[in-house]
């Protein structure tokens, strides 16, 4: 035999909850450790391939949406073994819509290069980019403002220090 689960029979009283008959006899048997073994490394394996496949779901997600970062996300999934905090932001950047982060950026940039480019002046109101007119998908299209086109100043006149228009009070 390659082992025994004991070196000597324990003595009756041994241990606190005491089995009795077939319970005994079954935990003294070496055949049943042989039984149970295999069955125990069986368990071992398949626990930690699930949680292999669970530690790589980032990358796995990553490649399947491919994505530029699907290198970074699966060298981070590796350095997540010995760093956990790493995993969690691979998981992140996995599961980030990394579109619509890029179209936000773009538009604020776009927003910023215009406002540079084309400074409103004192009296009107600012043109919006037809880009910042899109409607996105299942929502409300967005009417443009009214405009309104204020004439030129005109040249200053004298004007008096008294209001010349509506009623006058006496002085006293």
């Amino acid at each position: 035999m390659l082992f025994h689960v004991y070196d000597a029979p324990k003595p009756a009283g041994y241990f606190i909850n005491e089995p009795q008959g077939f319970y005994r006899n079954t935990l003294d048997a070496d055949w049943v450790m042989y039984l149970l073994l295999p069955g125990l490394l069986i368990a071992v394996i398949v626990g930690l391939m699930y949680a292999w496949h669970l530690h790589e779901l980032p990358k796995h997600k990553a490649e399947r949406k491919k994505m530029r970062q699907a290198e970074l996300v699966s060298a981070l999934t590796l350095l997540g073994l010995f760093v956990p905090w790493v995993w969690a932001v691979a998981l992140f950047i996995a599961y980030m819509d990394w579109d619509a982060v890029d179209d936000w950026v773009l538009s604020i940039a776009r927003r910023a290069r215009d406002a540079t480019s084309n400074p409103p002046t004192d009296n009107s109101e600012p043109e919006i980019a037809a880009a910042d007119l899109e409607a996105p998908v299942g929502r409300e299209v967005m009417q443009p403002p009214q405009t309104v086109i204020v004439d030129p100043p005109l040249e200053p006149v004298d004007t008096p220090t008294e209001p010349t228009s509506g009623r006058q009070e006496p002085r006293p």
